[in-house]
């Protein structure tokens, strides 16, 4: 009869036979615990001799993963014998320990410890025989093929054969040959493992670098041919579809600056967007031009939220007092700016001028220029990107790396070869799906491919819209099928879906395939009943007046940080459970949080008490919040507890109403027909609603 995972069922022990094992235990429990001890004294009493060493012997055999016993065990050797023992000596203690350590491992193959002895051992000994080292690792990887233990070690002792023979560069490569060959035989035995896949990856690599181009490309079709061996024989194994993601590669990703505009204007206050989340490594130059002369600004660049050191909208606040022209300039370059997640850089440098004349906020003022070699700025960039010559009409950009970031063999920057693979193995996946429909991983290599075709059209395009309605269908089957991981499936769909809905709030950029705001920006935009379950690039909104998030999935409201001129916000029946950023959203004047999950008072203040400070230079504005429907106001005593409380708070510029808007009409709806007799009832007591409600008992009813 079998169990779980194939496992046999073991039959329940009678009591006597459990009373019995667990004698045998508590007698073995016993002679540790009294070995542990005798170890102790002798630590103490700084004893290093044979004694000493045989009680290591003896925990570690009953305990090999007990590494602080390696450790005195190492202390013990050299203290006690290493330090006073000739070559021939030395060398037979440490032949000692590899056989011992051999021994155990055989008994336990995937123990930290014991291989990190054998190192110790190997670089200690004067003469270590790699060969025998590595016949020896071929046997326990004979045994356990998966056994990423023995990977680790075998790579060691490759590279410490490399270093022995580096001046014979052939036989280097034969060996690298060799072990690429071993990997091919033990991904043949089994396709599920990862570490042979991946020491291929390695050795992979360091044979490509002599091959010719035609050598490279037959190499590439072998390796394809070989994955999709594998994902046919056993689509479900994620080793192979892992290694094939690696061999295609993925684009490299690259920071876009969104768009620049001034927002304040006593002091100068200018905004930089951009499309991810970043971290400033040197702060932007910022000039401006006074008597016809340029003059660096004084000032501060903080991203906006709690964290002002990363953030995808970053404010320049200018010193106090100082002046400043019609015009400013900003220029960011390659090196000033690193994406937090991917590490990404911007592609060159750029240049805004911004115009300070007080305007609409929803409108662009930045103009997006590439820094130009020759092209006359305010500020002196010759520093940066050295001598700057006379302008003769040029535009070469100052460029960072090649665009595709892929494997060695599959490397090209013409982007018809991109797209002739990717296409290529698009086909593959989709003739694998037509036999395996609801394999996950075929559909999620499938997303993931479609998501880097789409980097290669433009966004606009049809073929990207094609894409995109894919890409979010395949995460709702994922969905589906794989209930276990359905929270990174939605976050995946609500980033599609968030591009898809913002499509029209940028535009490609001339220096494709970044992006920029386009020149219209709405007031407006609807993203009710979408499934999202946050905000992914926040930046993309900051030019909106009204914004629509009702009926989404959302958690948390510290997007909130870049809305900068988000006058309405609808946030109602969501899943959010304490406010966050609306300090930092300077315009808000009305917020819809009802049916929400705020279950505590803390949550409510924490959101509002420190509004006048974050204002951003404009002041006094006044902010109406909807908190009805939320566990709160059941948790904290009601309606008129909560009110109270709240005038305690103190003057912040913001009015809570605890009903919902639209039991709010009801009430009143019902007011002006009945009068002010009834149920559940709401009448106004100097600034506080009050909540009144009129029971009626039948008369005799005991209570």
């Amino acid at each position: 009869m079998e169990g779980r995972h194939g496992q046999k069922k073991e039959k329940v022990e009678s009591p006597e036979l459990l009373k019995a094992r667990q004698d045998r235990e508590a007698v073995l429990v016993r002679e540790y615990c009294s070995l542990k001890d005798s170890l102790k004294n002798i630590m103490n009493s700084k004893k290093r001799d044979n004694d000493a060493l045989r009680v290591t012997t003896l925990l570690l055999r009953k305990s090999p993963d007990y590494y602080t016993i390696w450790n005195v065990r190492r202390i013990i050797l050299q203290e006690g014998f290493l330090d006073k023992a000739d070559d021939e000596a030395v060398d037979k203690i440490y032949n000692g320990e590899l056989e011992f350590v051999q021994e155990n491992l055989k008994l336990n193959p995937k123990s930290y410890w014991m291989w990190n002895h054998r190192r110790w051992c190997l670089e200690h000994m004067k003469q270590p025989h790699w060969d025998r080292e590595l016949a020896m690792v071929s046997k326990f990887l004979e045994l356990d093929a998966r056994n990423f233990h023995g990977w680790d070690y075998r790579r060691y002792i490759i590279r410490q054969l490399d270093l022995k023979d580096r001046n014979a560069t052939e036989r280097v490569l034969e060996r690298a040959q060799s072990e690429f060959d071993f990997t091919a035989k033990k991904i043949s035995q089994n396709f599920s493992n990862y570490s042979a896949w991946h020491n291929r990856s390695t050795l992979l690599i360091k044979l490509s670098q002599d091959m010719t181009e035609e050598e490279r490309q037959a190499a590439a079709d072998n390796e394809f041919d070989l994955i999709k061996n594998a994902i046919y024989t056993d689509p479900e194994d994620q080793s192979a579809w892992l290694y094939d993601l690696w061999l295609i590669g993925k684009e490299e990703r690259s920071i876009s600056v969104l768009g620049a505009t001034v927002i304040s204007f006593h002091p100068l206050e200018v905004v930089v967007a951009f499309d991810e989340t970043v971290k400033l490594c040197n702060p932007f130059t910022v000039s401006t031009m006074l008597d016809h002369v340029a003059v660096p600004l004084q000032g501060e660049w903080k991203a906006t939220g709690s964290d002002s050191s990363m953030g995808s909208i970053w404010i320049f606040q200018q010193a106090p007092g100082a002046e400043y022209g019609p015009t400013v300039e900003i220029v960011i370059f390659p090196d000033d700016v690193c994406g937090v997640r991917s590490g990404s850089r911007l592609t060159s440098a750029v240049c805004f001028e911004a115009e300070t004349l007080e305007q609409d906020f929803s409108n662009i003022s930045g103009r997006l220029n590439r820094l130009a070699i020759g092209q006359n700025l305010m500020c002196d960039v010759s520093k940066r990107i050295g001598p700057v010559p006379e302008p003769d009409g040029t535009m070469e950009t100052q460029r960072t790396k090649s665009k595709f970031l892929v494997t060695s063999l599959t490397t090209s920057n013409s982007l018809k070869d991109r797209v002739t693979l990717l296409d290529r193995e698009i086909a593959v996946v989709r003739e694998l799906m037509e036999l395996e429909p609801d394999s996950k991983w075929p559909i999620q290599i499938l997303s993931t491919l479609l998501s880097e075709l789409r980097e290669t059209v433009s966004i606009h395009s049809a073929q990207a819209k094609t894409i995109d309605d894919e890409c979010i269908e395949l995460q709702e089957k994922l969905i589906s099928i794989d209930p276990l991981r359905q929270e990174r499936y939605e976050d995946r769909r609500t980033q599609l879906v968030f591009d898809r809905e913002t499509l029209h709030l940028i535009k490609d950029s001339k220096r494709f395939p970044e992006i920029e705001f386009a020149d219209e920006q709405p007031k407006d935009l609807d993203l009710s009943m979408r499934g999202l379950t946050h905000i992914p690039i926040s930046s993309y909104l900051m030019h909106l007046h009204t914004l629509n998030l009702d009926s989404n999935a959302i958690t948390s409201t510290r997007f909130l940080r870049n809305l900068l001129n988000v006058r309405h916000l609808n946030l109602s029946n969501n899943l959010i459970e304490q406010l966050e950023g609306l300090q930092h959203a300077p315009s808000l004047e009305f917020l819809l949080l009802e049916n929400n999950m705020i279950a505590k008072w803390e949550d409510v203040v924490a959101g509002f008490v420190f509004w006048h400070e974050g204002k951003l230079g404009r002041t006094g504005a006044q902010v109406k919040v909807l908190l009805g429907g939320n566990p709160v106001v059941e948790n904290e005593g009601g309606e008129y507890v909560l009110e109270k409380r709240w005038e305690d708070v103190g003057e912040v510029g913001v009015e809570i109403q605890w009903k919902t808007e639209e039991l709010r009409l009801q009430e009143e709806a019902l007011m002006g027909a009945e009068g002010p007799v009834g149920v559940g009832n709401t009448h106004a007591d100097g600034s506080r609603r009050v909540s009144t409600t009129t029971v009626e008992f039948d008369a005799g009813t005991s209570h």
